[in-house]
């Protein structure tokens, strides 16, 4: 029986020192690309496809776009985002709407959890404009989840998936939309299923 695939290979392209917007300091990074790889019994053989690229803080461990290295001083560090903080916001939206409803505790919780890690407020009114662009657009998370997971490294994808699964516990129901949805996001971000569970029983433990 012949075993054959693909699967994301990460690996350092550089490195040097930036400025990093969430540690607002000097410190070094590691430019890291991330390439799909053809696999044969599990063995990454032939290179496919370039994933994405980006700077990895080696102290928050956040990861931005490129065009981090070449960001203005002078600029407000709001705008470069670390990739995870965006995608987190996305997802805990997305979790929220999956069972049809906007519930006032999962509302408080996404409202916690990005304050924890951005260290920046998020308001009723920010979120719900996010929930009717998401409704507004159709968007697919697992069309643009994958085309985030090039951008993430295993700590982004791990906060993604625990802020989703506290989004989807918010309201002490687990509707059988939002365990699907949690699969769809680990599956979407390239994670094992070894990674993925263990982020969940993680969190259930908690």
């Amino acid at each position: 029986m012949i075993i054959f695939g693909t699967r994301g290979v990460t690996y350092s392209a550089g490195s040097g020192d930036f400025y990093c917007p969430q540690c607002r300091s000097e410190l070094p990074y590691r430019h890291k690309r991330v390439r799909r790889f053809f696999t044969l019994y599990f063995i990454p053989l032939i290179p496919i496809d370039l994933l994405g690229e980006y700077v990895e803080c080696q102290q928050c461990r956040g990861t931005y776009r490129l065009d981090v290295l070449d960001m203005n001083l002078q600029a407000e560090d709001s705008q470069y985002e670390a990739e995870f903080h965006r995608v987190v916001k996305q997802v805990m939206v997305q979790m929220m709407i999956a069972d049809g409803a906007v519930d006032q505790e999962e509302l408080q919780t996404i409202r916690d959890i990005y304050a924890e890690l951005t260290n920046s407020p998020l308001t009723d009114e920010d979120i719900r404009s996010e929930v009717d662009r998401v409704r507004r657009e159709g968007q697919n998370i697992a069309a643009s989840l994958a085309q985030c997971a090039g951008y993430l490294n295993d700590d982004g994808k791990a906060m993604v998936v625990k802020a989703a699964y506290l989004v989807a516990a918010a309201d002490g129901v687990f509707q059988d939309e939002e365990k699907a949805l949690l699969a769809t996001i680990g599956e979407s971000l390239g994670m094992s299923r070894i990674h993925f569970n263990s982020v969940i029983q993680t969190m259930r433990a908690k």
